[in-house]
């Protein structure tokens, strides 16, 4: 039989009263409530990350459908110029000014823990603003003096739209705060409808400019970009707002109980005995990566600063590559980018940032080993089956999306070069994300110097490929500083997890049997796009569906996480219906 607790205190010397004894039974219990609470969290990082991912790659699918469509009309209804200048030369100072402004401090906060130190943290994140007040003045005025200014009759539209793409950068750092919040509290509902709101703002805008003042298409499209940034940040604070006000009433919102903060007003900056706090360790690396991002912001859009700064191409055909690039990168823009973003946030959770693999959490090692490996082989999967399919199907998509003029001039072979570009993308944003989300200080730092280099060398290797074979050129050029970053990202992932068995670099070895279907597609649909296609395309098309599903089926067949995951929300949907 057992002995009563009461009891057995006793016989140590010492009878615990009725209260005393209640007192330590409530203990035990919190303590119980603490450890499970722990592992809740730590359980719910990881699911989390995967929910982002997933809810991203929809809404970023839904976004660009959506906007594929509408360019599709818009590209019948403006000249080649006014794209070239919209989605190249204004789109540019936007994604500059945003980047820079914004970037280092994103990936030096996004490891914050716990509900201490947030005030340091969020002063440091509020440092955003005043550095896009200063890039936006230096890069507007470059925009407007340095480079060359368009045709006549739109030189009144770009002066105007650099002024409001400008104001509209400085606007959009007034977010970052609670986007933060946002991030690291798993709000992911909330990040997908205000992405939501920016992206389809800009399209109606840009389509109801093109419909009811198509001599105006550009200063319209400002406006509707300055209010798109308006509505974002407007959407953040709203949303805290209504969280601060009613989310305690929620006794569902497991939200609002964990939040650090009851008000707006503990959101911003803040000072103490006079002085600015801010957060040393994030501080340092973000500067590093500050340094890490200009070069990052060259190597990722160093075709478009290329063609604006030294004119390889003109307006004009700066529009048809951004049009054609665009098709080619949907794989990029709606799938790798979302699961980048939930990658980088899972593994800076889950890993301490300057200690060694064998003195991290046993659990939290395990997670990120078999998270990077899995990840590394489905992202190497989709860009081969990208590459596949795509080299054979470029021409029919280009001629239902934009008619016989974007198939010719070169218009197929660019958009069949973007796909391999795409395999190479898969796997660079993976291993970047985890070498980024390790790195220490001193690390980031050597990192920067290798970017400096490859930097200056794929400038070099662009204007030389570019002034050789055209368009075509930029993409190869770009390939190749791909090919480079990924081989710098996989020796730090090396040394990182040196000596650990089973390496999580497996996942770049796909199966045989695998590649031999994708050889053996790819082999049919060349076949069919060269003996069928001209006069049943009809065929030519269901032949590569058909493919495909065989393609898509063998994977999930193959690899074996994949079916589990697919097995595992097929039951949690089944339960859910179940229960309701």
């Amino acid at each position: 039989m057992g002995t009563r607790p009461g009891a057995e205190a006793g016989s140590t010397g010492k009878r615990l009263s009725e209260a005393e004894l209640r007192e330590e039974m409530e203990k035990v219990v919190e303590d119980l409530k603490e450890g499970y609470a722990k592992h809740d969290a730590e359980e719910s990082i990881g699911n989390s990350s995967i929910k982002a991912a997933t809810l991203n790659m929809i809404t970023q699918m839904s976004f660009r459908v959506i906007t594929f469509l509408l360019n599709a009309f818009v590209l019948r209804h403006i000249s080649r110029d006014v794209m070239g200048l919209i989605n190249v030369r204004l789109n540019l100072l936007d994604d500059t000014i945003i980047f820079l402004s914004r970037e280092g401090f994103r990936l030096a906060c996004l490891g914050h823990r716990g509900k201490e130190g947030w005030k340091g943290t969020l002063n440091l994140m509020w440092l955003c603003v005043p550095l896009s007040v200063i890039w936006s003045a230096i890069l507007g005025w470059v925009w407007l003096n340095v480079l060359p200014l368009p045709s006549e009759e739109l030189h009144s539209q770009y002066v105007t739209g650099v002024y409001m793409v400008a104001v509209s950068g400085v606007i959009q750092m007034f977010a970052e705060v609670p986007w933060l919040v946002g991030q690291i509290f798993l709000y992911v509902r909330l990040r997908v409808v205000l992405d939501f709101v920016w992206m389809a703002t800009r399209v109606l805008f840009l389509v109801y400019a093109v419909v009811f003042h198509p001599d105006n298409v550009v200063e319209v499209w400002a406006l509707g970009h300055l209010i798109a940034g308006i509505l974002f940040v407007a959407g953040y604070y709203l949303a805290f707002s209504m969280i601060f006000k009613f989310g305690q009433q929620q006794t569902s919102c497991k939200h609002s109980s964990d939040l650090p903060f009851s008000s707006i007003s503990q959101l911003l900056p803040s000072f103490s005995g006079g002085t600015f706090p801010i957060h040393p360790e994030y501080r340092k690396v973000a500067v590093s990566f500050m340094g890490q991002g200009v070069m990052k912001q060259v190597l990722t859009e160093g075709e478009r600063y290329l063609m604006t700064f030294l004119g390889l191409l003109t307006l004009g055909q700066q529009g048809i590559y951004d049009v054609v690039a665009n098709l080619g990168s949907l794989a990029a823009r709606f799938v790798f980018r979302p699961v980048e973003e939930s990658c980088y946030f899972f593994f800076s959770q889950q890993w301490k940032r300057g200690v060694g693999w064998s003195d991290q959490n046993p659990e939290h090692l395990e997670k990120v080993r078999q998270g990077l490996a899995r990840i590394l082989r489905l992202m190497l999967l989709t860009g081969l089956v990208i590459l596949v399919f795509g080299f054979s199907y470029s021409d029919m998509l280009l001629r239902l999306y934009g008619g016989a003029n974007l198939a010719g001039d070169g218009g197929t072979a660019l958009l069949r070069a973007q796909c391999l570009l795409v395999a190479f993308l898969a796997v660079n944003g993976v291993t970047e994300c985890f070498a980024r989300s390790v790195m220490t200080d001193s690390e980031i730092n050597s990192f920067n110097k290798k970017l400096v280099f490859l930097s200056v060398s794929y400038l070099a290797f662009t204007w030389i490929l570019t002034s050789i074979l055209g368009p075509i050129g930029l993409v190869l050029a770009n390939c190749a500083n791909m090919a480079i970053r990924i081989f710098f990202s996989v020796q730090i992932i090396r040394t990182t997890l040196e000596g650990l068995h089973p390496s999580p670099l497996a996942g770049l070895n796909p199966d045989n049997d695998i590649l031999l279907i994708l050889l053996c597609s790819g082999t049919c649909c060349q076949l069919s796009e060269m003996y069928l296609y001209f006069w049943f395309p009809v065929v030519h098309f269901l032949l590569g569906a058909l493919l495909f599903l065989v393609v898509a089926a063998s994977i999930v067949v193959k690899e074996d996480f994949v079916l589990a995951f697919i097995v595992s929300r097929y039951r949690a949907v089944f339960a859910k219906e179940k229960t309701s």
